[in-house]
């Protein structure tokens, strides 16, 4: 029962961390992570494909290797990040205090980018 369990949200988690390689405002690693744990739990044939997975690979040898973040990498996101953040509060939120909620959790985020060690 329990393996099912792991299965499910493994790839529910693992399907978040796709969605998060092309949407900047979701976080890729962290759901690979979690997927990574949550297949280890009854699945490690799961854990194996994940980590040989042409496009979840790099997020986890990257984070795993603590070298830091290309700084060409820490461009991009931040440069999509806030054309993607800054048009959704120009056309999309009209409540004043959810774009406060949005552009404080940005910043974390842009902040925790720009912190990382960065690989030259």
């Amino acid at each position: 029962m329990f393996k099912s369990f792991y299965l499910i949200t493994g790839s529910i988690s693992l399907g978040l961390g796709f969605i998060g390689i092309f949407l900047p405002v979701l976080p890729t690693t962290p759901f690979v992570l979690l997927s990574l744990y949550l297949f280890g739990k009854g699945h490690p044939q799961k854990v194996n494909e994940v980590l040989n997975h042409p496009r979840f690979r790099p997020y986890i040898i990257d984070y795993l290797s603590k070298e830091g973040i290309p700084l060409k990498a820490k461009i991009k996101a931040l440069t999509i990040l806030w054309i993607s953040i800054l048009s959704t509060i120009i056309f999309f939120v009209h409540s004043f205090p959810l774009r406060i909620v949005i552009l404080t959790s940005s910043s974390l985020v842009s902040l925790y980018i720009i912190t990382r060690k960065t690989i030259k």
